[in-house]
């Protein structure tokens, strides 16, 4: 099926095909963008066939400043405006949203500014009806609510974009926290997310100037995410994982997860009793030690990213609570991250490095975390690179050891390096860490903080426990690999007999094997002409005088020969062989 563009020619690509379905929610979309000074966007996307006729008649009547469009033109290409994006973003629903939250934690793809102002996008909503709640439970379990557990509290303890949690109490008297997906959602999501891979193709191919953010990946990395947040089963496994990575840690607190009550729609969970870990006042009635907290924090964030690998994506303070007994308690585990075993090691070295001051090993090591290409400017970023670490390491007021890494991660946009999209993550992690850290205690310094917990990693590498398990993993896969080599090289040698393995030369390389080949050959003649002749100049000395060829001694005439061939000998040796 063929789409065809504002413009009349038809478009043949696929990815920028959209259902006629979807027609009335893209026109929806372009006169909220519209409404919002989006102009010049909605021009650069040839969209502007598709402003629906109220939205035009309605700005003949309402005037829209236009000192704030939506976009506009610098030297640097087409910008857009961050206060006016994200209220666009929060007329357009709960898939925009999430999409502007994403983007928060991608300052190294949207710069700091935008950042920063969605940051401030909030998933709090309206709470749906508990008529649906009892539709949704019945659905996924064959009974409604008031069947299934002791009680069930109608009104909901906390409402956001995806889904709603009711307390409630198991038969046994377990008091738990129901977390029930909101109706249709996930149809309304991928909706969205088709329209949104249909406008960001737009934008790859009539804005040029962005395809360095990579819109369309963009897309996909929220979708991945988005997806995945809305299987609750999954979101369940995450925790499951958190409660193994924590189990010796007296101080963080998984809730359970119920999995007799839990689906991909309704996910049950132990109630988790405390206050925000932004609730001061609440802590301080608590009577909770707010530094011990701050210092929990930091500990579990090193222990996720560099020990664990596996990671909470959205570490902001909503996400934590303070229990009463002093502890952290996580939650929303529906976003996560993973950093492999390789990307762990590397990470630490460059933090080691960065603790102790050294700037070339930190640089070695973060470019190794890097994306390079063909594109990259790996020179420019090493010069970016050096004035950030000079201000932190040779100043009398260094900044955060968090704000520094962060800045370096986004830095290497302007260079055309990428970073892979979970390291970005602990650059922005690591920022709201500290946030969070400052917040419990206003003396809270991460640069303190960062040592003895670099420190500590370290160690734990290396530490005899896990060496074992390194060992016993690697010499499991080198019997392995022992045990299929005979079955291995059997194959290749009847693959050879049969023809089915060929080698390709060129002729430019048969002839400079040939010329190694003349070499090598000349080497080995040579030495054994000047052994030879040593041999007889040896015995020719030992008949000094006695022998005389043109009124010379024999002697002196080998030992001159002798010579010249082993001059000859040492320059065919210094050539340079062929690589």
């Amino acid at each position: 099926m063929s789409s065809r563009r504002p413009d009349g020619r038809i478009m043949n690509d696929r990815s920028l095909q959209f259902k006629w379905t979807d027609l009335n929610r893209l026109r929806t979309i372009v006169g909220v963008v519209f409404e919002s000074g989006g102009d010049l966007l909605i021009q650069r996307l040839r969209l502007k066939y598709f402003i629906p006729l109220w939205f035009r008649l309605r700005a003949v009547f309402t005037r829209r400043p236009p000192e704030a469009p939506l976009m506009k033109i610098d030297g640097s290409g087409p910008i857009l405006s961050p206060a006016l994006l994200r209220s666009v973003l929060e007329r357009l629903g709960p898939t925009f949203v999430k999409l502007g939250q994403v983007l928060s934690m991608r300052a190294d793809l949207v710069g700091e500014p935008l950042s920063r102002e969605l940051s401030k996008l909030q998933s709090d909503v309206a709470p749906f009806p508990y008529e649906a709640v009892r539709r949704i439970v019945a659905e996924e379990f064959g009974a409604p609510p008031e069947a299934l557990f002791k009680s069930f509290e109608e009104k909901p303890a906390a409402a956001g974009s995806l889904a709603q949690v009711h307390r409630a109490l198991l038969i046994d008297g377990t008091e738990v926290a129901v977390k029930v997906q909101r109706p249709e959602i996930e149809k309304i999501i991928r909706q969205d997310i088709h329209l949104l891979y249909y406008l960001s193709r737009l934008a790859e191919r009539f804005i040029p100037e962005w395809n360095i953010y990579r819109p369309t990946r963009i897309v996909k990395e929220f979708a991945d995410w988005t997806l995945r947040e809305l299987d609750f089963e999954a979101e369940g496994h995450h925790a499951e994982r958190f409660r193994a990575i924590f189990k010796e840690n007296p101080n963080i607190h998984i809730p359970r997860v119920y999995w007799e009550w839990t689906t991909k729609r309704v996910l049950t969970m132990t109630f988790s009793h405390g206050v925000k870990a932004d609730d001061l006042a609440g802590m301080e009635a608590l009577g909770i030690d707010r530094k011990r907290l701050a210092s929990i924090g930091v500990d579990a964030f090193f222990e996720q990213f560099l020990i664990a690998g596996f990671f909470h994506a959205d570490p902001h303070p909503g996400n934590f609570f303070a229990t009463p007994e002093g502890s952290l308690c996580l939650h929303d585990f529906g976003m996560v991250g993973y950093l492999d075993e390789e990307a762990r090691r590397t990470l630490l070295h460059a933090l080691l490095a960065f603790v102790k001051k050294d700037m070339e090993g930190f640089t070695k090591h973060f470019l190794r975390l890097a994306l390079i290409d063909e594109r990259s400017d790996v020179s420019g970023f090493k010069k970016d690179l050096s004035n950030i670490l000079s201000e932190f390491f040779y100043s009398p007021h260094p900044p955060s050891a968090a704000r520094a890494f962060f800045r370096a991660i986004n830095q290497g946009t302007r260079n055309g390096i990428r970073f892979p999209s979970d390291l970005a993550l602990f650059g922005k992690a690591i920022l709201t860490t500290e946030g969070m850290g400052l917040l419990l205690y206003p003396e809270f310094d991460f640069n303190r903080e960062l040592e003895p917990f670099v420190q500590k990693t370290w160690q734990a590498y290396w530490s005899p426990r896990r060496l074992l398990r390194t060992v016993e993993t690697d010499l499991l896969d080198r019997l392995e690999l022992v045990k299929n080599l005979p079955d291995r090289v059997e194959k290749v040698l009847i693959k050879l007999e049969r023809g089915e393995i060929g080698v390709k030369l060129d002729a430019g390389d048969l002839h400079g094997i040939k010329q190694e080949f003349d070499r090598q050959n000349d080497l080995r003649i040579l030495g054994l002409v000047l052994t030879a002749l040593s041999v007889v100049t040896l015995g020719l000395f030992y008949l000094e005088g006695k022998r005389v060829l043109f009124g010379l001694s024999l002697s002196h005439l080998s030992a001159a020969i002798c010579g010249a061939l082993f001059l000859w000998f040492l320059s065919r040796l210094r050539q340079t062989p062929l690589p």
